[in-house]
């Protein structure tokens, strides 16, 4: 879907949109209406290697009774996600830290962490998440984390002046024996920027395309019949094809 776009490469796109602390905005739309974005907008494309579209996969973490799953569903101030993350085409990993700070920004802190531990937490990866979330809101992380869910998914990436713009696709969430993909030909897209307004989120207003209120971890939780109470993604759940 990125072919004929003018790439960038990947120190491009930290230079110019490194963006570890921002706000995102997120819509989910039929792959033809995101090509009209495209056309639109004229950005250019995160290239490496000749290869446009990368494949991750998440683990995220949480307390046996989903305290920071509930966190979101409630909208709590000093809620936060933990997860590993891993770039399937290199297996370089991360464990990473996502705090919603002031005026809905989101901060993200990382650590390297090792690819045949993805699915764990080591004891450097807890003190990392003790430090970092004492820093952002006076104590250190919850106790026990387990893995509660894993969601794979493709990752093309453009930059504009002003933005940058991840477009997933061929999402799947998987949990233990349970797994469900979301609709083929859809692309959860999000806007990244260091201000709520910026060329990109103008230009899909003006094709009245909305903003769409949608996590992986919490909608990939409600979907596999895994947590309760998560009518507020519900209508992203529709959109996506698996409600």
């Amino acid at each position: 879907m990125a072919k004929g776009l003018p790439s960038l490469s990947l120190a491009e796109v930290v230079a110019t949109s490194g963006l570890m602390s921002r706000t995102d905005r997120k819509y989910v739309l039929p792959l033809n209406d995101f090509l009209s974005v495209a056309e639109v907008l004229s950005p250019r494309c995160l290239e490496i290697d000749g290869q446009r579209v990368f494949g991750y996969s998440s683990t995220y973490f949480d307390t046996p009774d989903l305290a920071i799953y509930r966190a979101h569903r409630q909208d709590r101030r000093r809620r936060f996600k933990i997860r590993t993350r891993t770039y399937t085409d290199s297996a370089d990993t991360y464990c990473e830290l996502k705090v919603s700070g002031k005026r809905d920004e989101t901060v993200k802190v990382r650590r390297p962490h090792p690819a045949e531990a993805a699915d764990g937490l080591t004891a450097p990866a807890l003190t990392f998440l003790d430090d970092a979330l004492t820093a952002a809101y006076g104590r250190p992380a919850p106790r026990p984390l387990t893995p509660v869910l894993v969601t794979d998914y493709r990752r093309t990436t453009l930059v504009t002046a002003d933005a940058r713009i991840t477009c997933d696709t061929s999402l799947v969430w998987r949990s233990g024996s349970r797994s469900l993909a979301a609709g083929g030909d859809l692309v959860l897209m999000e806007v990244k920027s260091a201000s709520e307004r910026n060329s990109v989120t103008e230009a899909l207003a003006k094709l009245r395309i909305r903003e769409q209120s949608v996590s992986k971890y919490c909608a990939g939780l409600v979907a596999l019949g895994l947590a309760s109470g998560g009518n507020r993604w519900r209508p992203a759940l529709r959109r996506l094809g698996v409600a």
